[in-house]
């Protein structure tokens, strides 16, 4: 009997420890999980809607944090600059423009008419 006792007492043994290290290590894994919120959020962020994150920064009296989302945004625009060798300065200009007009008009920017005035003002 001496020896069947042995032998159970080290399987329970055995299966108390794999539980345990399953145990610790799906409590690391969940860890790491929910400290990884921080880069499920920047991808969330990457399919934002900018008009109506603008329109939200507008109103609750955010301007420069708008302003500056906004330029961030145009300067990470990889259609102009993936393009780059395709458009002249002109167009990329234009191209901001056409595209941003309406957030930059909600800014307090004067969008001009042509390129020969390149850079908006600030109201």
């Amino acid at each position: 009997m001496g020896v069947i006792t042995v032998l159970l007492s080290i399987v329970y043994w055995g299966i108390a420890l794999a539980l345990a290290f399953f145990v610790i290590v799906l409590f690391y894994k969940l860890w790491f999980m929910c400290n990884d919120v921080g880069s499920i959020k920047k991808q969330l962020v990457k399919n934002y809607d900018i008009e109506t994150t603008i329109e939200f920064l507008l109103r609750i009296g955010e301007k420069e944090k708008a302003r500056e989302l906004l330029l961030h945004r145009i300067l990470t625009n990889e259609t102009i600059f993936n393009r780059e060798a395709e458009m002249t300065q002109e167009e990329k200009i234009q191209h901001v423009f056409r595209v941003y007009e309406e957030e930059l008009k909600k800014l307090g920017y004067d969008v001009p008419e042509t390129t020969q005035d390149k850079t908006p003002t600030a109201n």
